[in-house]
């Protein structure tokens, strides 16, 4: 039987291995990070609660693409996220030796499929790396349109605005034209979101 890990020493260097291999820099938060010219990637590791050394050891992790033109606040400047949950369920068992090399290289493969493939993509061609976030990856990395319309210009966006528009229920679209007389008693009608930015700038008919 295998040794049960300790919870600290474990996730760290799970994150410290994955820096190595991504070149992305370790933060002693535990984040990963890599900046390309005003873009910032990073990923965030999460533990369970319930982690206890000796018993389990659970992380997981996500990406976080940040803009920083749009300041340093995180409801303001992420453009895109997505998170590398398992396919069966929520946490990575990293609590012995076989289990945390086997998650680092499920994780070295999704990130070498993502955060590092944006990575090169931005680096070689800023502008085609946003087409392509907004073209093939726009549900996949949850990507923001005001990012995109800024960069690229709103014509770009406007048939996806008015899809997603036209995807709203009937409930939502209700929603829309309180929001257009005043209303704002929705989450989305005072956070920085894709529809308040659609609604905003009359992207819909």
């Amino acid at each position: 039987m295998e040794n049960i890990l300790s919870v600290e020493e474990t996730k760290t260097r799970l994150i410290c291995e994955l820096s190595t291999v991504t070149g992305f820099k370790y933060l002693k938060s535990g984040i990963l990070k890599k900046t390309v010219k005003d873009i910032v990637f990073e990923i965030n590791f999460f533990s369970s609660k319930w982690n206890a050394s000796g018993q389990s050891i659970e992380v997981n992790a996500d990406l976080r693409i940040i803009y920083k033109k749009y300041g340093k606040l995180p409801v303001d400047n992420v453009i895109a996220s997505m998170s590398y949950n398992p396919k069966d369920g929520y946490w990575y068992d990293i609590s012995t030796e076989s289990k945390l090399l086997e998650t680092k290289n499920i994780l070295e493969k999704r990130f070498r499929d993502t955060a590092m493939d944006l990575v090169k993509r931005f680096d070689e061609d800023y502008n085609a790396a946003i087409r392509y976030l907004f073209f093939e990856g726009f549900e996949k990395y949850n990507v923001y349109l005001d990012f995109v319309a800024d960069n690229l210009g709103q014509e770009i966006i406007k048939d996806k605005a008015q899809q997603i528009y036209e995807g709203l229920s009937d409930e939502c679209k209700e929603q829309v034209i309180q929001y257009q007389n005043g209303a704002r008693n929705k989450s989305w009608m005072l956070n920085r979101c894709n529809l308040k930015y659609i609604v905003d700038n009359n992207l819909f008919h």
